[in-house]
């Protein structure tokens, strides 16, 4: 891998819908134990309620070889993916401003700014590969840690090389920068040049315990609420044409109504975390209640990320007026015995 170090190689209540599909699917973690000697203690890096307005995608990659294994064991991972990933939903939430924190005190290290703000499949990842981490703030902890804090808003960054920070201290937005498809901040610690995963303590070459948290560098609180999600939803919507994801993050089909004359209504989903038989559900009911759409469809693999819609055409004469209801489902289990992993609904008026 690259020297990540060498700052100009640096590599790589929105949504509070039914959440409780994501919440029952969470593993209650242990408290901290016993983190490496030395090691600063972890506060939360985003000013953001974890699995409602925002949430884990990624986590550190555990497995050294080519495959790629987070430390529940689970598959929340791209391989050599050394940081933790966490995302808001959409580009709208975004341009709000959603604030990351230094995790721990410590002085700044270094910082970039002044990378745009742009989804790397848009530019290709060529575009962008000097500047993984896009703008960034790494902060020196002492004892040989330090925290990197990745693909922030451009022009965001609240602080400059020498500054003294304390815990919970801003120091910039969520952005998009760099290489990455998603708003989210990629929140990195390494000691001595050495990647750790917070939640183990270990580096991705040590063993592995899948669960093992006595290790973790979060503190106590931070600890129990992030506890592990495998599975969660993000955005849902409706549009008059066929939805696009980026579209979709960029609020694009964020309306209250529809006319009666559209020639067609789809209903989207977002959600991360799907495995191979899941069962993704999503339906349209009309104003009469009865059901206009259907998909259901169990999953041939898993995808960290998924976007799934259903459409149906106007009948003749144009749309019934009234309110629309859809709803999104993701079971897991045995057929006749599905549990809902995730889900959320939405409403919409033609008129």
């Amino acid at each position: 891998m690259r020297d990540i170090l060498s700052l100009p190689r640096f590599s790589r209540l929105r949504t509070l819908v039914l959440a409780l599909g994501a919440l029952l699917a969470s593993a209650t973690l242990p408290a901290l134990a016993n983190p490496p000697d030395g090691a600063p203690s972890l506060g939360f890096p985003v000013d953001c309620h974890i699995n409602l307005d925002c949430s884990v995608q990624k986590y550190f990659d555990h497995d050294p070889g080519p495959g790629a294994k987070d430390f529940m064991c689970g598959d929340l991972v791209n391989d050599k993916h050394t940081g933790i990933d966490i995302r808001i939903p959409s580009y709208v939430d975004m341009r709000r401003g959603v604030k990351v924190l230094a995790a721990a005190p410590g002085v700044v290290w270094r910082i970039r700014d002044g990378i745009e703000d742009i989804n790397v499949r848009k530019v290709g990842a060529e575009v962008v590969d000097e500047y993984g981490l896009g703008n960034v703030v790494v902060i020196d902890h002492g004892n040989g840690w330090r925290s990197f804090y990745g693909h922030m808003l451009k022009g965001s960054l609240t602080v400059k090389e020498g500054d003294h920070v304390v815990a919970g201290q801003q120091v910039g937005l969520i952005g998009l920068s760099g290489l990455t498809e998603f708003p989210h901040v990629h929140f990195m610690i390494m000691h001595n040049k050495t990647p750790i995963d917070p939640f183990t303590g270990t580096a991705m070459t040590d063993p592995l315990t899948c669960g093992d948290t006595a290790h973790a560098l979060w503190n106590p609180e931070t600890l129990t609420a992030m506890a592990y999600t495998p599975t969660g939803p993000l955005i849902a919507g409706f549009s008059t044409e066929q939805p696009d994801s980026e579209a979709a993050s960029n609020g694009t089909y964020d309306q209250a109504q529809y006319p009666k004359t559209a020639s067609t209504l789809f209903f989207w989903a977002n959600y991360f975390g799907m495995e191979a038989g899941d069962r993704q559900v999503l339906r349209i009911m009309g104003p009469d209640g009865k059901v206009i759409a259907n998909f259901d469809q169990k999953a041939e693999k898993g995808r960290i990320l998924m976007f799934r819609y259903v459409g149906v055409k106007a009948p003749t004469g144009g749309f019934p007026p009234g309110t629309y209801r859809a709803e999104f489902q993701l079971l897991r289990g045995d057929s006749g015995n599905d549990k809902i992993v995730a889900a959320m609904a939405r409403t919409v008026e033609v008129q």
